[in-house]
């Protein structure tokens, strides 16, 4: 029986089933009509980095790139080593020598989002830019402050709210100041946006609350590159490993309390209970040491140490591959205002995913992920141990979530629809007539097949500017 009601979905088809139906020329059918569009991309955060926020970035910054587009992403100073392909990071002048990514607000991070804004107009002047597109709140702000000396329209991406989290992090003493603070960003911050695009039903439901219906897009999904999926043996993993035959439950991502662990080590007690064997694995993507010592505690203090495994990945591909050999997938963060990007991982990867009805987007129970009716961790633990006992369910689940991935988050397809946002926005500003008399972009698959067609070679494109 179904916890969360069945959503029909829009019919999305991917690149893959277009070329199958209609051929090669109609991979970019829907959206052959771009000009060719020259953005930048406000990534108020250490860039690229491995983790959500950073990384959903990176997949549509790249992506927008492989359609034709020309894509700058202005960014902090520092970075995980990742490579971009097509993209131009400038990054602001390191004034600190910090290095360490963090998730969350640090006191040099208004020094950061500071600089962003010369940074950012100078990327802009230089390169004769069309917009603005602002991913999260500080991004927005500092959109904000360049675009009255730059005169380009902002596009304001959701990606949270700070209600939500902006209490959760240990910078604040005062909860009352934390919630005053989100208050006063969740009502002003939207508003900076020519145009706003939500990432989510329940960010959409947040602006429209707001009062921004006539600003508000439809909602995009994040994406990925489905074509680059890791492939692994978890048989072979799971020995290299020693983890042998017994159930895993994995969580993979940053492990800042907004997320919600201890539901998930408090689940694990119910889950215990029914297999005495079973492990929560949880794999951090961003090394924090006191979290980590917060999250062991609390295990030994619930009784389940000895059921939980903590580990590190050294890199974003290394740590994808790792969630293949789980047995069950979970977000636990309840009423999550964002679509998570450890979401689509974990169905990219054929893992059954088990999360909260309320953090649920565009999914369906039993379909595509397994739901947990009520906010609590009995709840969870419940939904984790009905997949435990049933193989087939778990197979049912983990094919149905992999095909939502493949036909509704490739991003080659969010691109296109992202870059109909933009246009939408420019059509209505004075820089439109520039864009509207360019050419139209051209896919890089396509420049490909000339280059193939004429014998000359093209590598990957990796391009690293420090503004």
């Amino acid at each position: 029986m179904s916890v969360f009601p069945q959503q029909r979905l829009p019919d999305v088809l991917t690149d893959t089933t277009r070329r199958e139906r209609f051929g090669t020329a109609a991979i970019d059918a829907p959206f052959a009509h771009h000009q060719k569009l020259k953005v930048c991309v406000l990534a108020a955060c250490p860039f690229p980095a491995n983790h959500g926020t950073p990384g959903s970035i990176r997949e549509l910054a790249e992506a927008t790139a492989e359609r034709g587009h020309e894509v700058h992403v202005v960014s902090y100073h520092m970075g995980d080593n990742l490579p971009l392909k097509g993209v131009h990071l400038h990054r602001i002048p390191d004034w600190t020598g910090e290095r360490r990514v963090v998730v969350g607000p640090t006191r040099r991070r208004p020094v950061y989002d500071f600089q962003m804004i010369f940074t950012a107009m100078k990327v802009i002047r230089k390169y004769d830019l069309d917009l603005m597109h602002a991913h999260g709140y500080e991004a927005a702000l500092v959109a904000g402050c360049t675009r009255p000396f730059v005169g380009r329209p902002v596009l304001y991406s959701a990606h949270n709210s700070m209600g939500d989290e902006l209490a959760s992090y240990d910078f604040f003493h005062s909860r009352k100041l934390a919630d005053g603070l989100a208050w006063v960003l969740d009502n002003t911050v939207p508003r900076i946006g020519n145009r706003c695009l939500p990432h989510s039903v329940n960010l959409q439901e947040f602006l429209l609350a707001k009062g921004l219906a006539k600003k508000t897009e439809p909602v995009l999904n994040f994406g990925i590159d489905v074509d680059r999926l890791p492939t692994v043996d978890r048989a072979t993993l799971r020995t290299k490993l020693a983890l042998g035959e017994d159930p895993i439950i994995l969580y993979s991502g940053v492990i800042d309390k907004f997320q919600r662990l201890d539901l998930l080590l408090e689940a694990m007690v119910h889950v215990v209970r029914y297999e005495p064997r079973a492990k929560l694995l949880i794999f951090s993507t961003i090394q924090h040491p006191k979290h980590e010592r917060a999250l062991l505690d609390e295990a030994a203090r619930l009784g389940v140490d000895k059921n939980v495994i903590l580990r590190v990945p050294s890199d974003m591909e290394k740590g994808r591959k790792l969630i293949s050999l789980c047995d069950i997938a979970v977000v636990p963060r309840p009423a999550a205002p964002g679509f998570p990007i450890k979401l689509l991982n974990y169905m990219a990867a054929s893992r059954p995913c088990v999360m909260f009805a309320s953090s649920a987007s565009r999914v369906s129970h039993g379909e595509h992920v397994w739901l947990a009716a009520q906010d609590t961790s009995e709840s969870l633990g419940t939904s984790i141990i009905q997949l435990l006992k049933n193989k087939n369910l778990r197979q049912r689940v983990a094919e149905g979530g992999h095909r939502f991935v493949r036909e509704h988050h490739d991003r080659r397809v969010v691109a296109g629809n992202l870059c109909e946002a933009y246009l939408r926005m420019l059509q209505a500003t004075r820089r439109w007539k520039r864009v509207a008399d360019r050419p139209k972009a051209i896919p890089l698959w396509h420049q490909d097949e000339q280059l193939n067609d004429s014998g000359v070679s093209q590598g990957k494109v990796e391009i690293h500017a420090s503004a």
